[in-house]
């Protein structure tokens, strides 16, 4: 089954995945943190070299409940105002899956204007079927999430 934020299953599976957004609060010293982010978990890492950098927020857009109980969200890290870098995230409980198919990064050439509509489309139109189909799915062992990006301390910030 498939839930979007206006599901009142939705927010139960979001949170469930929540340790998402606190990995890129702490690459931004926004939590407290104990340790380094485990390699499994750190998703700004597999992104192009520089964009990491410019990822300023992450927002679950989709939650996956499989027949098998497998279950997944769909998150979306973007720059200022939902511009390039754009990246989908597949996260479950054995870390998080970049879809290069869904993504668009800047690079040496210009991106044309339309082409962030054109992988929003894509993935609006595929995502739910691959989801569906269980194509997407895995079994692997969970990763364990450290309690400080499952229960985060916010710093306070001096401005």
């Amino acid at each position: 089954m498939l839930f979007t934020p206006d599901d009142p299953e939705f927010a139960a599976l979001e949170s469930r995945h929540r340790w998402f957004e606190h990995v890129l609060l702490a690459c931004w010293n926004e939590i407290e943190v104990s340790e380094e982010t485990p390699a499994t978990l750190d998703w700004p890492a597999v992104l192009p070299l520089g964009s990491e950098f410019d990822i300023e927020e992450v927002e679950c857009s989709l939650a996956y409940v499989g027949t098998s109980g497998y279950t997944a969200t769909i998150w979306d890290a973007s720059g200022v105002e939902d511009d390039l870098p754009w990246a989908v995230f597949l996260v479950d409980d054995f870390g998080a899956r970049l879809l290069m198919e869904y993504s668009l990064f800047e690079g040496e050439e210009e991106v044309p204007e339309t082409a962030l509509e054109e992988v929003l489309a894509l993935a609006e139109r595929e995502l739910p079927d691959r989801l569906l189909s269980g194509e997407l799915d895995r079994t692997l062992e969970p990763v364990a999430i450290p309690e400080w990006l499952l229960n985060p301390t916010f710093l306070e910030t001096n401005q």
